[in-house]
């Protein structure tokens, strides 16, 4: 059921356009992901559809009775409003339910004529108070809470002294609370660690609602998403699946529109050369029909991209030492709160690491005892020999916002004015851009203008605190190439697991005031503490219950091997055999689509296109599934060796 369609939808700001006859429509309980470059009209369109925003044309149409949620629609608190206070407020409705029902059952007590009555009133407003989920209301407030990071001793907190993070937080735990029937949500996971953020995973996926949510948090989209929505140079596409289903999707339809494109703009050159050659010749009639043909074709938009970071290097002015870093018996509070205590670390050169734990635990407070921000109250700091530091920090302390944009990068390095400009274009400064002073730029591009000056100090050793906030995925994406390609050695906080699974060959764990080692990625961090939680399950339950033999258990399991495998090779050769098919069906799809007489008729011409999209899209799809099943195969043979040695 579709519960919010919007027609041809503009807005403008002042001269500039910023949606385009946009449309869209939202189905119940559909989990939509909002993707497109910053500046792209994600937020204005967000606020257009929640009303907060008045469009210049189009037309919105909504579900009968349908509540919606936005999360900046909270206001600031009342002064002596505590958290808990807050997150009540949410269940106003319910909380008003309980108090008549308070006051009905001190009616009935009392007896009188009218006890039938009060009695009817009393059965019609409980009911109604259990299907609000009544009873479960404050337990369902602190399980948000306590989602949301917030602890059992925070509940007693006046809302108005929380950080700007915090009040962010608190603002998303009361929108849940109010559950709305379309939850619409801007940048959610920013100001959460790691652990909200996959709590509010669960709790997306489980929502009853619908939701739709604007992020540049890929692993969250690819956990929580049923369909992509791209604003894309004020265009509307749409993709059933999540985030990598997506871009499997928009890579194979930009590839069809641009063969497209290139196939028609051929014919078009082809016959505009042939009038131009006949028109007054022998051939002037066929030339004139061709003119004909030629007007009346459905011409194809030429491909658009949005505006992106240029590729650079990340260049070091010299290699450092093995030893990059090393801490020995670091320690350091603020007051009574103890961060860390004797804590030891070392870092040798070449290594990326991503350095993760809850908010508070002490991350950027150890980044910037690193570089020297901050002092340790114990223990040794020792950087190695040639070791340059390049700092990014995510308050970007290190920009002057007095100056302007071109001044910051003439100061920060030997560029020449032209080189200076010529580098600000990489990052998407350009005309009087680079005149702007840096304290009245954005986010985002206060966050372009700090990378700039970290690939231009010549470093060897990068400190990066949170260097993915305000950036766009295309942004991260390239931030992530620099990254992966750079020789030095890269220490970095970042609650974004995608990019951390990029980058990164170390993980180090905030654990009650101790850093914890993992080689791998987050990926892999994440698989081991699954592993270890199942281990432990598993630990317990066979302690409760007799094993069997270990001779019957080894029969058992090779029976079940050898049929799941059986089954696997069943599996491969029908996707094999269905590759085959689709591989044939597009060869003699693109026979059809190179020939110019195609686009002559013009329902012919898409549906060869549309065909062909669909295709590749199958093939895609079967190709994955294809190497899914291979890895499968694999895995469980080199599983199925090593238990057969551990037997033996």
């Amino acid at each position: 059921m579709i519960i919010l369609q919007a027609q041809k939808i503009n807005k403008s700001f002042a001269d500039q356009d910023v949606l385009q006859d946009i449309s869209l429509t939202i189905q119940d309980k559909e989990r939509v992901g909002l993707v497109g470059v910053n500046g792209a009209g994600k937020s204005t369109l967000l606020k257009c559809l929640t009303g907060l925003m008045a469009v210049d044309s189009g037309e919105l149409s909504f579900s009968s009775n349908l509540s919606i949620g936005y999360l900046e629609q909270l206001a600031e608190y009342a002064d002596g409003t505590t958290i808990w206070d807050a997150m009540l407020e949410s269940f106003a409705g319910i909380l008003e339910k309980r108090r008549r029902l308070h006051e009905l059952e001190a009616d009935m007590a009392r007896g009188g004529p009218d006890l039938e009555k009060i009695m009817e009133r009393y059965a019609r407003l409980s009911e109604a108070y259990e299907l609000a989920n009544g009873y479960a209301c404050e337990n369902t407030a602190r399980r948000i809470l306590s989602g949301l990071g917030f602890k059992q001793e925070d509940y007693t907190r006046e809302a108005q002294s929380l950080s700007g993070g915090q009040k962010t937080r608190l603002n998303l735990g009361r929108l849940l609370a109010l559950a709305p029937d379309l939850l619409c949500l801007d940048e959610p996971t920013n100001h959460l660690d790691m652990a909200s953020v996959e709590w509010l995973e669960e709790f997306i996926k489980t929502y009853p609602g619908t939701v739709l949510v604007v992020s540049h948090d890929r692993r969250f989209l690819d956990r929580t998403a049923t369909r992509i929505m791209d604003l894309r140079v004020g265009q509307m596409s749409s993709y059933d699946g999540n985030y990598s289903q997506y871009l499997i999707k928009k890579a194979a339809a930009d590839l069809v529109w641009q063969r497209a494109y290139e196939k028609q703009q051929e014919y078009i050159s082809q016959t505009e050369a042939y009038i131009l050659r006949f028109k007054a010749g022998i051939k002037s009639k066929q030339a004139r029909g061709r003119q004909s043909q030629l007007q009346r074709l459905d011409r194809i938009d030429a491909p658009q991209q949005g505006k992106a970071l240029s590729q650079r290097s990340l260049k070091m002015n010299r290699k450092s030492g093995q030893d990059v870093l090393t801490l020995r018996g670091v320690s350091k509070s603020f007051g009574p709160l103890q961060l860390f205590n004797n804590l030891d670390l070392s870092i040798s050169k070449g290594e990326k690491i991503a350095l993760i734990g809850p908010n508070g635990c002490g991350k950027t407070t150890l980044l910037k005892i690193i570089t020297d921000r901050l002092t340790a109250e114990e223990g040794e700091m020792r950087l190695g020999s040639r070791v340059v530091l390049g700092y990014f920090g995510q308050e970007y302390e290190d920009l002057d916002a007095q100056n302007t944009v071109l001044d910051e990068i003439l100061a920060a390095s030997q560029l020449t004015l032209e080189e200076a400009r010529n580098a600000l274009g990489t990052m998407l400064f350009s005309g009087d851009d680079v005149f702007k002073r840096v304290g009245d730029l954005s986010g985002g591009e206060m966050g372009r203008l700090a990378f700039l000056k970290l690939l231009l100090s010549g470093a060897n050793f990068l400190i990066l605190d949170e260097p993915t906030n305000h950036l766009d995925i295309e942004s991260c994406q390239m931030v992530e190439k620099m990254l992966q390609d750079y020789e030095g050695t890269i220490l970095l906080v970042s609650h974004d697991r995608y990019f951390i699974d990029q980058i990164v060959n170390r993980l180090l764990c905030f654990s009650e005031g101790k850093l914890e080692s993992y080689c791998g990625n987050y990926s892999y961090y994440q698989d081991k503490i699954q592993a270890q939680q199942k281990l432990d399950t598993f630990t317990q339950r066979e302690t409760r219950q007799d094993r069997l033999r270990p001779e019957i258990m080894a029969r058992e399991q090779e029976k079940e091997r050898q049929k799941i495998h059986r089954k696997r090779i069943r599996d491969l050769e029908t996707i094999e055999n269905r590759i085959m098919d689709l591989e044939s069906q597009k060869t003699q799809l693109e026979i059809q689509l190179s020939d110019p007489l195609t686009y002559s008729d013009e329902g012919k011409a898409r549906a060869s296109t549309t065909s062909y999209k669909n295709i590749e899209e199958l093939l895609a799809s079967a190709y994955r599934d294809w190497e899914i099943l291979n890895q499968k195969m694999e895995k469980e043979q080199i599983e199925g060796c090593s238990d057969e040695i551990s037997v033996h």
